[in-house]
């Protein structure tokens, strides 16, 4: 039997819209409590449970249409045969003939809305990115387009494919017998179908749950900080030591991606199904949907590690500053930041409006809750609560080292080493970034946060 929340409780808060991403009445919350964020205390920002595999009812017809496409279509580019290209010719059209299917019989079920939007935005990057290159805008088929923005709409997340689909919303079990780990936990690869496809997302699930106690260490610190006696000090310095560990462990956890997937595999086959509509000169077109909504979302990125809730809790709870971090003009900036960051109009910051929203809230209270960074400035005298404090930061900034080594192995050699009809351009992430500037001025800003230095 399944237990409603109390009508005052943040999850029966009315759900936001792509238009405006805020209900009416306030989050109001004393504390970073597991609960009222949908973040749990033995999985983190993944949810306790395995996630729906699969719809029923009239939903079964996304479903099968999804099941043909996964690990059978190639990228537009990539088809070189008439075979091929019928083939995927022939899905799309499905594609289009499907019926419009209203997402309501859904809404009250939060599980069945993520499988869906999981559904649905996978379906579209796999029509996007099989058709021929093309100048004009991509328009998707109503079919996908009307109830995607509907489940959207209620889950409170972007109209793309997100982290959230890629990681979140998308694993199993290996032993149905063990509780989630790091070690029974597997995802699959549903755009090429390859061992390398799954271990990309793995790591980030991996990262993720090792992620688990670090959210612990935030609690435990932050009940600490209402104290602030000379108790306090030592118990805070001996979380911070603690966090500097868990931190070198996810850092460790990244740099294991190489183990099983191909630095080539990933940047020619794998992530260009990632791209939005961001990517595409004049976007993509959300057939079906109203012109007002149409216009905020034609030029969504694709999912980015820079949609972890995780590394933006870390951020947030150290007091790292990146509101001087700015992608390119160049970079299109659709809608406004739903989370309001002070006038923060940074990639980061507006990577929380494609995560799922009770982690925005979860961003934005711990980012409005007692500053730990502040409290180290007003102890400058307390040399083992500084070093701790620094400690920290400095395993946050060998993270982001690792960041960049990655990013430089699988996405930067990787185009330096392919010869582009369109000539040098900036190298650009997955969510649309400047890539090496802009990895390397956020671990700038987490370097500039250490006291003691």
């Amino acid at each position: 039997m399944s237990i409603s929340p109390p009508s005052h409780h943040f999850l029966s808060l009315g759900r936001p819209s792509l238009l405006n991403p805020f209900p009416a009445a306030a989050v109001d919350t004393s504390t970073v409590a597991a609960a009222d964020f949908d973040v749990d205390t033995h999985t983190g920002f993944m949810p306790p449970d395995p996630p729906i595999r699969r719809l029923t009812g009239a939903f079964t017809t996304w479903e099968d249409t999804l099941e043909r496409a996964t690990g059978k279509l190639k990228l537009g580019a990539a088809v070189n045969s008439d075979i091929e290209r019928e083939e995927s010719s022939r899905w799309r059209e499905s594609v289009r003939q499907l019926p419009v299917i209203s997402s309501q019989p859904l809404s009250r079920d939060e599980r069945q809305l993520r499988r869906a939007h999981v559904c649905l935005t996978f379906i579209m990057h796999f029509y996007a990115h099989s058709l021929p290159p093309q100048e004009s805008a991509v328009s998707i088929p109503a079919p996908i387009a009307v109830p995607l923005v509907q489940v959207s709409r209620e889950l409170g997340i972007r109209p793309i494919l997100t982290y959230a689909d890629t990681v979140l919303w998308k694993w199993s079990l290996q032993d149905f017998s063990k509780p989630l780990s790091i070690a029974n936990v597997e995802l699959d690869g549903p755009f090429t179908n390859t061992p390398d496809e799954a271990h990309f997302y793995l790591t980030s699930a991996r990262i993720e749950l090792r992620g688990v106690e670090a959210l612990a260490i935030m609690r435990r610190s932050m009940d600490e900080l209402f104290l602030g006696d000379h108790l306090a000090k030592r118990r805070i310095a001996r979380y911070l030591c603690r966090l500097a560990v868990v931190v070198g462990d996810l850092a460790s956890l990244l740099m294991a991606v190489r183990e099983h997937c191909d630095p080539h595999v990933f940047y020619h086959e794998i992530r260009p199904w990632f791209n939005g509509g961001n990517s595409h000169k004049h976007g993509w077109v959300y057939e079906g949907v109203s012109e007002a909504e149409a216009e905020t979302i034609k030029a969504l990125g694709g999912p980015s590690a820079g949609q972890s809730s995780l590394v933006h809790a870390l951020d947030a709870f150290l007091g790292v500053d990146h509101t001087g971090t700015a992608p390119p003009k160049s970079v299109p900036v659709p809608i406004p930041n739903p989370v309001p960051q002070s006038g923060d109009s940074t990639f980061l910051s507006r990577q929380q409006q494609y995560m799922p929203r009770h982690h925005r809230a979860f961003l934005q209270h711990l980012a409005s809750s007692h500053s730990l960074r502040d409290f180290i400035h007003s102890n400058t005298d307390n040399q083992a609560l500084v070093q701790a404090y620094d400690t920290a930061v400095d395993a946050l900034k060998k993270f982001r080292d690792g960041h960049i080594r990655i990013a430089t192995l699988y996405i930067v050699n990787q185009a330096k080493a392919t010869v582009s009809s369109s000539g040098p351009g900036p190298i650009r992430g997955t969510g649309g970034t400047a890539l090496v500037p802009f990895l390397k001025e956020a671990r700038d800003n987490t370097l500039k946060t250490m006291v003691g230095k």
